[in-house]
């Protein structure tokens, strides 16, 4: 009897001529490209509540990653392998409070957020003031800003891949990719 192989995933192992097959993920492939794309095109997902999506900084072609503790570094997509899943850490869910937007990590189950000395982190359990986010369109993406004061500050990928701080209006483009 023969056994179904989904489209989406196959299994190492061999053809019914004998030809080895290699174990990859199309679905997990397909995700892969998605994110390489987004880094250097103009292409990017219009987040809303509710969608899990990798945060790309364009300006530099990382993504936003959530370690453990809630610690926030931008990943080189370069370094990793496309045939395996995304990584949980990369993935953020789209979350909605007070009318502005929140991003909750899947890996930590913590929101991104920033402290009382403005280090941003994803440590908070719920979304409140220092967890809003407000997405401004740009041609080739979005500035990701927060409000501050009064007003609302830009998110800026640090150049050493050390994590985001508030930057200048021009500092980074922010993607999203849907996974």
């Amino acid at each position: 009897m023969a056994t179904f192989t989904p489209a989406s995933s196959t299994t190492a192992g061999t053809t019914p001529n004998g030809t080895l097959t290699p174990s990859t993920d199309a679905a997990a492939v397909h995700t892969w490209l998605r994110v390489a794309g987004s880094l250097d095109s103009t292409d990017t997902h219009d987040p809303i509540p509710g969608d899990t999506v990798v945060i790309v900084d364009k300006t530099y072609s990382r993504v936003l990653a959530c370690h453990p503790g809630g610690h926030l570094l931008l990943d080189d997509v370069a370094e990793y392998d496309m045939h395996e899943a995304i990584p949980d850490r990369w993935k953020w869910l789209c979350t909605e409070r007070d009318n502005f937007l929140g991003f909750c990590s899947v890996a930590e189950e913590t929101f991104l957020g920033h402290n009382f000395w403005w280090n941003f982190v994803a440590q908070a359990r719920v979304q409140k003031g220092w967890e809003h986010f407000l997405l401004v369109r740009q041609h080739d993406g979005y500035r990701v800003q927060c409000p501050r004061w009064g007003g609302f500050e830009p998110l800026a990928a640090r150049a050493d891949g050390s994590g985001i701080e508030i930057g200048r209006p021009e500092c980074t483009v922010w993607g999203f990719v849907r996974v």
